[in-house]
């Protein structure tokens, strides 16, 4: 293979990576609305851009004992914001899952198997099986609440205990479901692993900074949340809440010592690779936010975005053949729609199932998977009342188009 020399198509090919859909277009793309930043967290983000450059005044060689910008500050702050004793920021909360299911396993060498509900993100069975672990599902309800159920998760602990003769490892809850959007009460799930003594992780990526959250209330113990998913910062970041309990699990400091040089690293943190792995903009857009997360996950914003959502899908029921999955009302915007008189249109149509998105688009409206005509995810959170409405005529507008009213 030659070496790749410069030129001047070279220069061209990655000449224009602008992107001006939120600037466009009113984007309703499911996994991008919680994560659009804030006006501080831009002017913050062309301040760090470069690589290192949060760490221009690291003097204890840790991220996390960062005071200027105040990182070590900000990690206090959002233990309490969360109501978790210790929080440290990750690579994505797929990370932070798959920290908090190392360090238990290590914990406890006998327990094999993680229980998690049956609508958990791809990331968290990867989670298991990275740490060489036994996956066991929680079911739910089926079409189309998908709901779960308390007492199935107590059920699913006793079959994995007598089938395996010792506890679940780790019970893992989806705070906000990926598919439908589906809100879940952490509190008797995690009265139930508090009655069974099993440790209790929550995976709130689609739900942290989103809506308020009381860990200690929820008696929750390891808890991954997103910042580029839910908390308006640029990614990849996450973060991993973690009760005292923990804190030595987690924080396992270097020991290790060069045989040659004599050389040791006591003040790095093993779990992360020395310091957590989010220098300069994801970590400082996060903090930027970070005030702004905090008021809008205040009840009258939380009621406001679900009205929003909810006055979106009661319009939309008069499409024919249209179907909301999901337990409704809505409490996150998240929606997944069954549009089967979509599918029907996209047979004929010359676009086939690109058809959707080209009329969306045609609206102002971008975040429609391209291609996708049967079954349709979108989020409203975050747009203005004006907006939500355009979007719901749009809807409506298209649905009377190819005569589904």
């Amino acid at each position: 293979m030659p070496n790749l020399e410069y030129t001047e198509e070279l220069k061209q090919k990655y000449a224009n990576l602008t992107r001006t859909v939120n600037e466009e277009f009113i984007n309703i793309h499911p996994i991008q609305r919680g994560g659009i930043l804030t006006p501080e967290a831009y002017r913050a983000l062309i301040a760090y851009a470069d690589g290192y450059s949060l760490c221009d005044n690291c003097l204890k060689g840790r991220i996390d004992k960062i005071e200027n910008p105040p990182v070590i500050d900000f990690l206090k702050d959002m233990a309490s914001y969360l109501q978790i004793e210790n929080v440290m920021p990750t690579a994505a909360a797929r990370r932070a899952k798959q920290i908090a299911m190392k360090v238990i396993s290590e914990r406890y060498p006998k327990r094999r198997v993680v229980i998690v509900d049956s609508l958990a993100h791809y990331t968290t069975y990867l989670a298991v099986e990275t740490n060489n672990l036994q996956v066991k599902e929680v079911p739910n309800s089926g079409y189309s609440e998908y709901k779960l159920e308390k007492e199935n998760f107590e059920a699913t602990i006793n079959q994995v205990q007598n089938d395996e003769a010792e506890l679940p490892l780790l019970v893992v809850l989806t705070h906000v479901d990926y598919k439908y959007g589906n809100f879940n009460d952490p509190s008797p799930i995690g009265e139930i692993c508090e009655k069974y003594n099993i440790p209790f992780l929550l995976n709130a990526a689609y739900s942290g900074g989103i809506f308020p959250i009381d860990c200690e209330k929820g008696k929750v113990d390891f808890i991954a949340c997103s910042g580029h998913k839910s908390m308006a910062s640029s990614g990849p970041i996450g973060l991993l809440g973690f009760k005292d309990k923990y804190y030595n699990d987690v924080m396992v400091h270097s020991k290790i010592q060069g045989n040659l040089t004599n050389r040791t690293f006591s003040n790095k943190i093993c779990t992360f690779m020395g310091c957590p792995p989010v220098y300069g903009a994801p970590l400082i857009t996060l903090m930027a936010s970070f005030p702004t997360v905090v008021k809008r996950t205040q009840k009258k914003y939380v009621k406001e975005e679900s009205k929003k959502a909810n006055y979106v899908i009661e319009k939309i029921q008069t499409i024919k053949n249209l179907k909301v999955l999901g337990k409704l009302p809505k409490i996150h915007p998240l929606t997944n729609v069954e549009t089967k008189c979509f599918e029907e249109v996209s047979k004929s149509h010359p676009r086939r199932g690109f058809f959707l998105r080209d009329e969306f688009k045609e609206r102002g409206i971008l975040g429609m998977l391209p291609g996708i005509s049967k079954e349709i995810k979108f989020n409203t959170f975050g747009l203005s009342w004006d907006q939500v409405k355009h979007f719901t005529n749009s809807f409506l507008e298209i649905a009377e188009k190819y005569n589904l009213l």
